[in-house]
């Protein structure tokens, strides 16, 4: 069985609409919804709503950050797989089970799936047509195995063994909007000789920025979002220097790493080096059915 945790901060009606998706997967032993700060009323709701699978609603007492949820909801796990989920976004059929698959056969420690970023959903829900830009792993792509791609880290939405999930918590010093929070402990994994991979027909589906009014690791300024991205990546990169430097991360690609990392400056520095991919379409089986 796998027991999902899903961190959310005053992100109701998100969280709503994405949960039937998590519903949905097989295999799912218990869902851990961890709210950052006091138990919300409409959140301890869903909990006494659900039946199968069966959902739990905990939360941190007050406003800590993603990590320390994450925290929090490995520690409540029960199933010997734990993965985590996202309140803005939502799984394909079979996500968690397909990336288990990789698990039993060894040829993962830590595994996670390909994250496309939706420009629009506004019909999505019905036709399942959405205008997507698809993401990659930021660090270490080594070489393809087995269909998998070998990483030294890839994004937030991974599964891997409690025990060793356990033993490399996310750390609560990546504060403000979180930035780098699932990056380090996986990273962590992999200079300790762990196996991270990212499966490329694993897919999960990230809402529009749109949609993220108010709550989430985002409420803050514009000013304070740049500044957490700034101050986690030079934590990031300082503590983790020798590793990247494994991985080719040194001086100019570096400086281009952080660049890239650093909110809307950044980017528009980072996309006349390297030009961003254009949204295309792509037609989803069966994405509208939320009944």
């Amino acid at each position: 069985m796998i027991d999902i945790i899903i961190p959310t901060y005053r992100r109701i009606e998100l969280l709503k609409r994405v949960l039937p998706y998590y519903l949905k997967q097989r295999n799912v032993g218990i869902i851990i919804i961890v709210e950052d700060g006091p138990l919300s009323p409409e959140v301890a709701a869903l909990a006494l709503e659900a039946s199968q699978p069966r959902i739990i609603a905990i939360a941190t007492g007050h406003q800590s950050g993603a990590p320390a949820a994450k925290a929090l909801g490995l520690q409540h796990a029960v199933s010997e797989l734990v993965a985590f989920g996202e309140d803005d976004a939502f799984p394909a059929p079979d996500y968690y089970t397909g990336l288990a698959a990789h698990l039993d056969a060894g040829r993962a420690d830590v595994i996670a799936g390909v994250v496309h970023y939706l420009s629009s959903i506004d019909d999505a829900w019905k036709t399942g047509t959405i205008a997507l830009i698809e993401n990659r792993p930021s660090f270490g792509v080594t070489n393809e195995m087995g269909g998998l791609i070998q990483c030294a880290a890839t994004q937030a939405l991974y599964l891997g063994r409690r025990d060793l999930l356990l033993r490399y918590l996310p750390d609560s010093g990546f504060g403000g909007n979180g930035w780098r929070e699932e990056t380090d402990p996986q990273l962590r994994m992999w200079s300790d000789g762990k196996k991270i991979a990212l499966d490329p027909s694993a897919i999960f589906y990230h809402l529009p920025r749109a949609y993220q009014k108010g709550g989430g690791q985002h409420a803050r300024s514009r000013l304070a979002y740049e500044y957490w991205c700034l101050r986690n990546d030079m934590c990031f990169f300082r503590r983790h220097h020798a590793s990247l430097s494994r991985l080719g991360f040194r001086g100019p690609a570096l400086f281009f790493a952080l660049m890239q990392s650093v909110g809307r400056l950044g980017h528009k520095i980072a996309t006349r080096v390297r030009p961003a991919k254009r949204p295309r379409t792509v037609v989803l089986p069966r994405l509208g059915d939320e009944a």
